[in-house]
Order: C-alpha cells, then sequence, then structure tokens
C-alpha cells in the first residue's frame, strides 16, 4: 500500500508539472487534455441523457401497454359478438329462404293446376 501511496504521489506531481510546461505553440500541455476530459464528460452527460430518456419512454410505453390490451380484448369481444350476430342473421335468412321455396312451389303447383284446367276449359 505504501508503495502504491508513492506512486500515486509521484503520477500527481509528474502530472501537474507537465500541465503547467508550454509546449512549442506557447500553449500549456494540459489544455488540450483539459479540453478533450471538457468533451468527453459532455458525451458521458449526453450518454447519460439520453439513458434516462429512453429508460422514461420504456416505463410510458409499459404503461401503456394495459389499456391498450384491454382495448384489444373488448374489441375482440365486441367481434366475436358481431360474428355471432351475423351468424344468426344468416341463418335465418338462409331458413326464411327455404319456407319461401317451399311456399313457392306449393303455388307454382296449384298454378300449374288452374292453368292445366284453364285449358281444358278453352
Amino acid at each position: 500500500m505504501e508503495q502504491f501511496s508513492i506512486g500515486l504521489g509521484i503520477g500527481a506531481g509528474l502530472g501537474m508539472g507537465l500541465s503547467l510546461i508550454k509546449g512549442k505553440n506557447g500553449q500549456r500541455l494540459g489544455k488540450p487534455i483539459q479540453r478533450q476530459a471538457y468533451g468527453t464528460k459532455a458525451d458521458f452527460d449526453a450518454l447519460t441523457n439520453s439513458i434516462a430518456n429512453v429508460k422514461t419512454s420504456w416505463q410510458q410505453v409499459k404503461s401503456s401497454i394495459p389499456p391498450v390490451k384491454k382495448e384489444f380484448e373488448v374489441f375482440e369481444k365486441n367481434l366475436e359478438y358481431y360474428q355471432l350476430s351475423i351468424t344468426r342473421i344468416i341463418d335465418d335468412l338462409q331458413k326464411e329462404t327455404k319456407d319461401l321455396k317451399g311456399v313457392l312451389s306449393v303455388y307454382k303447383y296449384k298454378l300449374k293446376g288452374v292453368n292445366d284446367n284453364i285449358a281444358k276449359k278453352l
């Protein structure tokens, strides 16, 4: 642990010393590193904000799923009810059609007999 502390102290001292030394262009060596650190911090902050936005959006999606699911179930039940109603109506119409065909065939038979009688009298 003692060697770590010594290394940390030496590293901090050299870092501070290098940041105060001016480079060939007249700027201190620490300026570009400082700009890069600020840029990295800004990127990290943007990433943190994006993650928070994604979490918020995910919570909104999760909270909207139950009502949508319930509405879908209601729609599904209404559709089933509609299908049953339509099936009943179609069955009733088919029965009525069959009954009408029977009635028409009786009248057709009676009319044939009337026509035959008229034809014999003529």
